[in-house]
């Protein structure tokens, strides 16, 4: 039989195991809140870990778009550059090229002052040769303005640009003309036309197979009109022509109808023409031959010393 302190001991046992057993289950209790606590908490990380995660990917998108922005406001501010640069080249250029023109301006202005302080009569050649030109212009919008301007001509100095107008405004009347046109009846325009042509440009009308034609038609009346310095020197010009193996029109007939148009007007006795038609034609049988058809039909030359026949009878008697 079991004594007393077996049973004490043995309670004791029980006890004892008993109090390990309640600490093993308290051990397991905070053991199971640990591991709750240890899921909770890996839970919360593995939460902030994805957060985290999210943040860097939004963060990495976020900064691709920046980056993407700043390229294509970098090619833009590139582009807004390089226009601005050439743009401010182009206006540096056009600012050179105004300093240039008011550098010329200026040169010009100097130049035309010293022209009115000093030399006045060559500003007043350049603005009757521009007024000259306007006159011309004229005359090639309205030929028949000619009755008006005519006079004016006569008195300028026509340089051979001008001879381009001026038979432009006359082929322009001539086609009036042959068209009867009412604006041309009344007057005859073609022969202050021609005077013109006589006075400043005898030598190439006569080699214009466009005018010379007309000329024989008004040598009388611009002979007996012309002064003395404009026959003279429309005679050189028609010895010029007269001389010139090129020249198409028939010699002997244009300078027999010029002598006897000379032989009746106020130059007939000017010792100048003679000495020019004699030392100028070439060959020198011509001006001979021009003498002798003017005498065929009884036109005896005051400027050549010849009489008519019954002049010659008187002063033998």
């Amino acid at each position: 039989m079991m004594t007393h302190s077996d049973s004490l001991w043995v309670n004791a046992l029980k006890q004892h195991g008993d109090s390990l057993q309640r600490s093993m289950d308290s051990l397991q209790t905070k053991l199971d809140a640990l591991q709750a606590k240890n899921d909770l908490f890996c839970s919360v990380v593995e939460s902030v870990n994805d957060g985290v995660s999210n943040q860097l990917s939004a963060t990495n998108n976020f900064l691709a778009l920046i980056a993407v922005i700043l390229t294509i406001a970098a090619i833009w501010l590139g582009v807004l550059v390089e226009k601005r640069k050439r743009q401010i080249e182009k206006i540096a250029e056009t600012v050179n090229e105004k300093k240039k023109e008011v550098e010329s301006l200026a040169k010009a202005t100097e130049e035309l002052d010293k022209q009115i302080h000093g030399n006045l009569s060559v500003l007043y050649k350049d603005l009757r040769k521009e007024e000259t030109d306007a006159l011309l212009d004229r005359l090639v919008l309205e030929p028949q303005d000619i009755i008006n301007l005519n006079s004016i001509l006569f008195a300028r100095d026509i340089d051979e640009l001008g001879y381009v107008k001026l038979k432009t405004a006359f082929m322009k009347m001539q086609k009036y003309l042959e068209n009867d046109s009412q604006e041309y009846q009344g007057h005859d325009y073609r022969e202050f036309y021609i005077a013109l042509f006589y006075q400043h440009f005898f030598y190439r009308a006569l080699k214009d197979d466009e005018i010379f034609p007309v000329f024989e038609d008004y040598y009388y009346g611009i002979l007996t009109r012309a002064y003395k310095r404009d026959v003279i020197k429309s005679t050189i010009d028609l010895c010029k022509a007269l001389s010139d193996d090129n020249t198409s029109f028939n010699k002997e007939e244009v300078l027999t109808s010029y002598l006897k148009a000379l032989n009746y007007s106020q130059h007939k006795g000017l010792k100048e023409l003679k000495n020019i038609f004699e030392q100028n034609i070439i060959p020198k049988t011509l001006l001979q031959s021009a003498i002798e058809s003017c005498k065929k039909d009884h036109v005896y030359l005051q400027l050549f010393g010849i009489n008519s026949p019954g002049i010659d009878e008187k002063k033998s008697q």
